[in-house]
């Protein structure tokens, strides 16, 4: 796959896709990752911890109905059950005055929910703008590790495994820009985590290099993970889990329940790379 001199050990969308994905992602198996839902049922039979599930809502009679539910839960994300970089993504907790906020102190009523969980219904969010269904999921609490760094949303970490080997990780950590959602589409920065021990090195923020949270001024680099091998075992056994081979996982640590997956990606994005400063080529070959 490499190529001599050059940029060879990078790994490029074309190439990605039409020596990985395609050659070792069939078809027939993204169904069981496209949707949250499924992925899921098929973590859950496999033994692998996932944060629990309030509701699937399917229809809009369903949403209008979950409407009282939801307005008894303290805190919960509202995700489109087949959408994609973090598109439709809801983090709120309940509002004294009535209705919820988001970490970045947004107010929503019953009739702003709503709207929400139809656009994710219709489509708006998901892969190929087809109807999906909205999963309702209990928040995640998170580590005191990553509160001391930024307390108002979920850090993740994203584990890239071939063959179910890992090739390469990051941690991405929620900023006030991206209202506390660990997606670098929406302002999250990420940080490069070492596979052999968990140990984090320099961050990237809006492109540029970082050692500290914009928000916090947190220190995020020379940092060891907690719960690390817990973390790679996890992830091992969500690849083997899927019919694929070539996967992004991602991860979550909850202050009770230690390491959680959040979601398997069948076309994991190639920022990791840039994160890391070094190329998925050499990693991916290594593996035999």
């Amino acid at each position: 796959m490499a190529e001599r001199g050059g940029l060879g050990h990078i790994l490029g969308i074309n190439r990605r896709n039409l020596q990985l994905i395609y050659r070792h992602n069939p078809r027939s198996g993204f169904p069981v990752v496209d949707d949250k839902v499924k992925t899921k049922e098929v973590l859950s039979q496999a033994g692998v911890p996932v944060p629990r599930t309030i509701r699937v809502i399917d229809s809009f009679l369903a949403a209008r109905r979950s409407l009282e539910e939801l307005a008894r839960q303290p805190t919960f994300v509202v995700k489109p059950a087949r959408g994609h970089a973090g598109g439709g993504v809801l983090i709120v907790a309940s509002d004294p005055a009535g209705g919820w906020r988001t970490p970045s102190g947004r107010r929503l009523d019953a009739g702003e929910m709503l709207q929400h969980l139809g656009d994710i219904l219709f489509g708006v969010y998901s892969l190929g703008r087809t109807d999906d269904r909205a999963l309702v999921e209990e928040r995640v609490n998170p580590h005191p590790f990553f509160r001391e760094i930024y307390a108002r949303g979920i850090a993740d970490i994203r584990i890239i495994l071939f063959r179910e080997q890992p090739v390469m990780s990051m941690l991405r950590i929620p900023t006030d820009a991206s209202d506390g959602k660990a997606n670098l589409h929406q302002g999250a920065m990420a940080v490069r985590v070492s596979l052999a021990d968990g140990r984090t090195g320099p961050g990237v923020y809006r492109g540029k290099p970082v050692t500290r949270h914009p928000d916090t001024n947190a220190q995020v680099s020379d940092q060891v993970l907690p719960f690390w091998n817990e973390l790679v075992a996890h992830a091992r056994t969500a690849a083997r889990a899927v019919p694929l081979k070539y996967v992004g996982v991602d991860l979550v640590i909850d202050e009770a329940l230690g390491p959680l997956i959040l979601e398997v990606n069948a076309r994991p994005g190639l920022q990791i790379q840039v994160i890391n400063g070094a190329g998925l080529v050499p990693a991916v070959e290594s593996v035999q």
